[in-house]
């Protein structure tokens, strides 16, 4: 208006129509701006009516809390007190709120709420929970959804949401859920009616399918046990002559499966010699009907004879026709046991006569210079040979005839002479081991390798770094008709001494019991040499004394070992007659294991050490290990009983009574035919008595005996101080009874 009034003042300033000119354009923009703001709050009132109108009819209710101002404001629509059963003019606080929440959702909804106000999620809210209308107490199911509103500096200042009454959604999903939970229940029932005809079906099918199982299981195992024990099995249909193999008898005939059996197909693998017993039982089994069983050989496309064993038994009615059903087993291995076992026996037998014999040679001979002789002697006897030398190591490593036993006369060579053994690495190898034995065949060349050693190749005995004396004395030997030389290592102190070597006219092929007797008897060689050097150097009546010792020690030791090996041996012929092969199996092994000790007893008797049962042990129980393994495996059963406290003693104390324990325990096993032996051991102050009876068939003592053994026993007692008796009668059985004073010789004390 002011601006108006002073209009017509200026209408001579150039000014003026410009301002005119702005207040309009000022006007009419705020005039614009004008209706443009009742036009947004129109739209705004419209909006919040359509709103209102919205939450009204879809039972949506709405809380604003707003901290902007000083006093925080908590405002709820008229539609949410509806929702918690408040009344419209309730005025609602965060108590009242909490307290409207079901006591099982209270402490998780009042934590989600204070999560949104803190800003996590951010300020995000949404959760279901249930209320109570304090009214009438009743159950309502809601679900909230709200957002906080922040600051700058991160404090909440608005709290901004919906509530929606979810009740009747929540008792349709109940309903759902019941319905569901019997539609369940009857699909349950229904499948549970189908499951146990299921598993009556499973359970058929599955025990269908066992006994198929079963039966090619058992098949499986037939074929393994078939493949294990050789033993093949067949049907023989004979009125139509139709004949069925298993694989292992295919196998056994050496014949392809794809081949149908015949009789004839049979038959040519028949030995010639055995051929008349095949046809026999073929023939005649028809006609008779009757089980029937034999033996017989085969002989392969290789050249190779297998030995078998037929057995059958006859089926009248199988199939509508006769059959005989049998087996047929592959007993070649058997065979070759029972020929081994026998050959065991023999040469076992003769080891035990021959050291009988060198025994009683010693122990005969008045002059210890042909301790050797007989020792010699008796290694020809018993191996066979033409002639036996003695080679001593030199220290260069080259061997030196000591003396030679031919045509039963000992010579010695009148000058040394001296042989290289370096060019051939056999010889090396041979000191090296102190157990291999080296064989020479005088062929075409001459050639040589280690019997002892399976993989053992042979090697030319001559080559070019060979001596002109040792090629000489090669083909001298060979010019003399000498076929096989044979030489054992003799061991002193653990070391090859030098070598026993043993020549044959024919070719020979030796067996590991022959060569483990060369050993023990090329021990005795060494024995009798350090014998011989005894004697040379002690007067007549200690070299005596010491023979006499080292007969006994090898008597005790080689002789009842060998014994044991026998005994063993025995039992396992036994055992293979009664087709008890692991038992035989389990006497051989014991049967080496004896063989091997006394080998180890020979070589302890050449160093003059003490036995080895006593290396580590005591005499009581060295006994008793001595006791459990000669018996084992017999039909004697013994008994080891100790009174008093063991106490020390004089090592050639412990070394006798270990003896005597020992010869007696043999002599029951070889002639007492006894089923008990007793061992009783007493110890006091004033003695030691040891008591060895047994219930076997008895002697007279009175009468003279081969042998060397009780006169053995009665020298080690006496040289101990101590009384020997001896109670025996024929057939009522044998005690030994040992009394060994202590007054004059103490024991040891530690």
């Amino acid at each position: 208006m002011e601006i108006s009034a002073q209009a017509p003042a200026g209408e001579n300033n150039p000014s003026y129509s410009t301002g005119e000119e702005e207040l309009r354009i000022l006007n009419k923009q705020l005039r614009e701006q004008a209706d443009q703001l009742r036009a947004l709050n129109e739209e705004l009132v419209d909006r919040e009516a359509r709103l209102r109108l919205s939450i009204e009819t879809g039972r949506v209710g709405v809380w604003v809390w707003d901290a902007t101002g000083s006093v925080h404001t908590l405002d709820w629509s008229r539609r949410l007190k509806e929702i918690f059963g408040l009344s419209a003019d309730a005025e609602v606080t965060r108590e009242l709120f909490l307290e409207c929440v079901h006591p099982e959702d209270r402490e998780r909804v009042d934590w989600a709420i204070m999560q949104s106000l803190s800003g996590v999620n951010d300020g995000f809210y949404n959760i279901e929970y249930r209320i109570v209308h304090p009214g009438d107490n009743s159950l309502h199911w809601v679900t909230a959804q709200g957002q906080a509103f922040f600051d700058a500096s991160g404090q909440s200042i608005r709290f901004i949401g919906a509530v929606v009454d979810i009740s009747d959604r929540k008792q349709v999903e109940e309903f759902t859920a019941r319905l569901n939970l019997e539609l369940e229940h009857r699909i349950a029932e229904r499948t549970k009616d189908l499951e146990q005809i299921n598993r009556s079906l499973s359970t058929e099918v599955q025990r269908r399918v066992d006994l198929e199982e079963r039966l090619r299981q058992s098949e499986r195992h037939l074929k393994v046990a078939q493949q294990l024990s050789l033993t093949g099995s067949f049907s023989w249909f004979a009125s139509i002559g139709k004949i069925v193999w298993s694989e292992e008898t295919y196998r056994i005939y050496g014949y392809d499966t794809s081949i149908e059996p015949t009789m004839e197909l049979a038959r040519k693998r028949i030995h010639p010699d055995d051929l008349h017993i095949f046809d026999e039982r073929a023939k005649n089994a028809p006609g008779e009907g009757k089980d029937f069983s034999f033996h017989h050989r085969l002989l392969m496309p290789d050249g190779k004879v297998k030995h078998v064993k037929v057995i059958t038994r006859h089926i009248a009615e199988y199939l509508g026709q006769s059959v005989f059903v049998g087996a047929i087993m592959d007993v070649t291995e058997q065979k070759k046991a029972e020929e081994a076992l026998r050959a065991s026996e023999h040469v076992a037998r003769g080891q035990v006569e021959t050291l009988k014999e060198t025994l009683n040679s010693i122990s005969t001979e008045p002059d210890p210079d042909k301790f050797l002789q007989h020792v010699l002697c008796m290694i020809c006897k018993q191996i066979g040979g033409q002639s036996v030398t003695v080679w001593n190591r030199n220290n260069d490593d080259s061997l030196s005839p000591a003396v030679t036993f031919e045509e039963n006369q000992l010579h010695v060579p009148t000058r040394k002479t001296t042989y290289s053994t370096q060019d051939q690495p056999l010889w090396a190898e041979a000191f090296r081991t102190g157990t291999d034995c080296v064989l020479t065949e005088f062929t075409k060349p001459i050639r040589m390798r280690l019997i002892n050693r399976p993989d053992s190749e042979w090697v030319p005995r001559i080559n070019d770094m060979t001596p002109p004396s040792v090629r000489a004395e090669n083909e001298r030997v060979a010019a003399l008709g000498i076929s096989t030389s044979l030489a054992i290592p003799m061991l002193t102190s653990g070391r090859v001494a030098g070598f026993i070597g043993i020549r044959f006219t024919k070719k020979r092929a030796f067996q590991p019991e022959e060569i483990n007797l060369s050993r023990a008897l090329a021990h005795q060689a060494m024995l009798a040499m350090q014998l011989m050097r005894l004697s040379r150097e002690s007067q007549q009546a200690a070299v005596i004394a010491e023979r006499n010792r080292m007969a006994r020690d090898i008597h005790d030791t080689l002789a009842q070992g060998l014994t044991g090996v026998i005994v063993q041996l025995e039992a396992a012929e036994d055992a293979q007659a009664q087709n008890l092969a692991k038992d035989a199996a389990a006497h051989i092994e014991r049967a080496s294991d004896l063989a091997r000790d006394s080998l180890q007893e020979a070589r302890r008797s050449v160093h003059a050490l003490r036995p080895l049962v006593l290396a580590g042990k005591n005499l009581c129980a060295a006994i008793e290990e001595l006791i459990r393994k000669m018996v084992t495996g017999t039909n004697l059963h013994a008994e080891f009983t100790i009174q008093g406290e063991p106490q020390l003693m004089p090592q050639e104390w412990e070394e006798n009574l270990l003896r005597v324990a020992q010869e007696v325990l043999t002599n029951t096993l070889r002639h007492a035919r006894a089923s008990h032996f007793k061992v009783h051991f007493a110890f006091d102050p004033q003695a030691i008595r040891l008591e060895l009876c047994d219930d076997g068939c008895g002697f007279d003592p009175a009468k003279r005996y081969d042998g060397f053994g009780l006169l053995g026993i009665k020298e080690r007692i006496e040289s101990m101080g101590g009384e020997l008796t001896v109670q025996s009668a024929p057939e009522n059985g044998t005690a030994i009874l040992v009394f060994l004073p202590l007054m004059k010789y103490p024991l040891l004390q530690v």
